[in-house]
């Protein structure tokens, strides 16, 4: 298990216990929300970010940008967020 702390943009509206975390879809390269908890996967990261509330898109682990199922979503680092112009919809950081 992972103990490297990664970005989040909120809690999850949904299940209020996980938080939504900037991941890469494997298929398409996509970014998107999806819960840590509930895994739950948000398209728009904008949206979500302003309302934690607002409809998924999808759930694990299908991506809502091309419609395939991966299992092979990756966490994004604080760099990798910045270097795709997200660093804006960071809330903080935790493991």
């Amino acid at each position: 298990m992972s103990t490297k702390e990664s970005p989040y943009i909120s809690t999850c509206g949904f299940c209020e216990q996980g938080m939504l975390r900037f991941m890469r879809c494997s298929q398409c390269d996509a970014v998107c929300a999806v819960c840590d908890e509930c895994e739950l996967i948000w398209k728009d990261i904008a949206v979500v970010h302003e309302d934690p509330k607002s409809e998924s898109a999808s759930s694990f682990p299908t991506c809502p940008a091309c419609d395939k199922a991966s299992e092979r979503w990756r966490k994004l680092d604080r760099d990798e967020v910045n270097r795709a112009k997200l660093h804006s919809y960071v809330a903080g950081e935790s493991v």
